[in-house]
């Protein structure tokens, strides 16, 4: 049997000129994570992250505060769908505003029309990256999982998008099901998943446990 342990990144820099880079509270999400996993004493024996930077940071975070002695291995299959582009199609090909980009509420509401759009394969011009092109990368990176013979506990670092696909595909969802996950997933939280004779399945979603240490400082996020 192998053990798979699907972490989403730290809270980004949403709001900042450049996103892909750890807030403080992502860093301190992440290394959180990573003094949760020493005690949970998980024996890693492959690490694979993407290479984004805020997913290199909270992988880095992560071993160091674990006391992690392997190197992770970076795959672009594991980064985020280019969300930018989404956006951008989904609106003709124009420049978003600084509202559209900045604003919270703004942002996140064209997002999940844009993305519903995607979804339904109704846009295509302009996107880097089409709705079933992002499935069949996704599909290459289960199939080197489930391909790796030697591993039995891995350590797996993605976004949020990313994530939402692995599970839809996993539980073998309708494309309509992937907002349902995307829009859950916490920052520096993980989702558990096992390989055995009777195939990939879920068994934890979402855990955000060594975030929870009973203080009123509440450190989740979602971006």
């Amino acid at each position: 049997m192998i053990e798979i342990y699907l972490v989403r990144h730290g809270q980004a820099s949403f709001g900042e000129k450049v996103y892909d880079n750890l807030s403080e509270l992502g860093m301190e999400q992440s290394y959180l994570l990573g003094k949760h996993f020493k005690y949970l004493n998980l024996k890693f024996d492959k690490i694979y992250t993407g290479t984004l930077k805020r997913q290199l940071q909270t992988t880095l975070k992560i071993i160091d505060a674990a006391n992690i002695k392997i190197q992770s291995e970076q795959t672009d299959l594991l980064n985020e769908y280019d969300v930018k582009s989404v956006l951008e199609s989904f609106v003709g090909g124009r420049e978003l505003t600084d509202l559209e980009q900045f604003d919270k509420k703004t942002h996140f509401e064209l997002l999940r029309n844009s993305i519903i759009a995607w979804t339904q394969n109704k846009i295509q011009s302009g996107l880097t990256e089409t709705w079933d092109e992002f499935d069949r990368r996704v599909e290459k990176f289960l199939n080197l999982i489930e391909n790796d013979k030697t591993s039995k506990s891995v350590l797996v670092v993605s976004s949020g998008g990313t994530i939402s696909m692995i599970l839809k595909k996993i539980l073998n969802l309708p494309s309509s099901k992937f907002l349902d996950f995307h829009f859950q997933v916490f920052n520096s939280s993980y989702s558990k998943l096992k390989i055995d004779q009777y195939g990939m399945n879920m068994s934890l979603f979402n855990s955000i446990a060594h975030l929870e240490d009973g203080s009123d400082l509440d450190k989740t996020s979602y971006v």
